[in-house]
């Protein structure tokens, strides 16, 4: 790896005009979310004051989340997709191989498109929360149960469901539940990120590969209704990183096996276009 390339590669994205579009559109999704929760035409029940009542993913009300959750992969794609596309389009690609070598920087560009993908995935969620702190800086925590034992619907407010697996964490800490989340987020939005950039090394059409991620996770998600269930729902990120979704009791490994086949598939994918295109350019 190629720190000044690297270094040089993570300051011209986040200064480039892909990084204000992913901060527009996050500003744009707050919006969102503010009026559908607010002024939806439905009186949301009164609860003690946390932060996370207007944050995406966290607040089941607005309809930001589930928009965000789509679009997750093109943040990725957007900011860290194209990274070896564009060096080898502006010509900086034929002054530098003949110095560092194409295996040097394409482990580079997958490096530095890993770290980007996941701060463009991450970003709205971070402008959000700190939105939300400044209007409303405590973190009570809210009880989850929503039904009784009959399966009745409780009249109260529920943020994160209690059968949700990210439940136990929140009752523990909501700190360490908001930095898994980011976490979580940074590093599945990378590995959307590293599949753009594989398909890249193929694709001689412009900004075409920041669709790739995009499809493939819509194509993910439809996987349960193509195989007639064979598919958990829970392996979708549009499924496990939605709180406000029931879980069975018992089954919370689909998500944690969705989050590890999402995160480790792409990622895998993105290496062996990457050999693959070592190999033929050495043919």
């Amino acid at each position: 790896m190629n720190r000044f390339v690297f270094r040089r590669q993570l300051a011209r994205n986040v200064c480039s005009v892909r990084s204000l579009v992913v901060v527009a559109m996050s500003v744009m999704l707050m919006a969102v979310q503010y009026w559908t929760t607010y002024h939806a035409g439905y009186r949301i029940r009164e609860s003690a004051p946390s932060l996370l009542k207007d944050v995406m993913l966290f607040n089941q009300y607005g309809s930001a989340s589930t928009l965000y959750l789509y679009l997750l992969p093109f943040f990725a794609a957007l900011m860290g997709g194209s990274v070896w596309a564009v060096e080898e389009r502006s010509g900086r690609l034929l002054n530098m191989l003949p110095r560092e070598g194409r295996s040097a920087l394409l482990h580079t560009s997958m490096l530095s498109g890993f770290v980007l993908g996941g701060l463009g995935g991450v970003l709205p969620l971070i402008v959000n929360l700190l939105v939300s702190a400044v209007r409303t800086p405590q973190l009570s925590f809210i009880e989850g149960t929503s039904a009784d034992e009959n399966g009745m619907m409780l009249p109260k407010y529920v943020l994160i469901d209690s059968s949700s697996w990210a439940y136990p964490l929140y009752r523990m800490s909501q700190p360490l539940l908001i930095a898994v989340i980011l976490l979580l987020v940074f590093v599945l939005s990378g590995a959307f990120a590293l599949l753009a950039l594989g398909s890249s090394l193929f694709i001689r059409r412009r900004h075409v590969e920041l669709l790739v991620p995009f499809v493939a996770s819509l194509v993910w998600w439809m996987l349960p209704a193509l195989t007639g269930g064979l598919v958990p729902d829970e392996w979708s990120q549009i499924i496990f990183l939605n709180f406000s979704h029931w879980d069975a009791p018992g089954t919370a490994w689909r998500n944690y096996l969705g989050m590890l086949l999402m995160t480790v598939g792409m990622t895998v994918c993105s290496l062996v276009l990457a050999r693959v295109k070592e190999a033929r350019d050495v043919l």
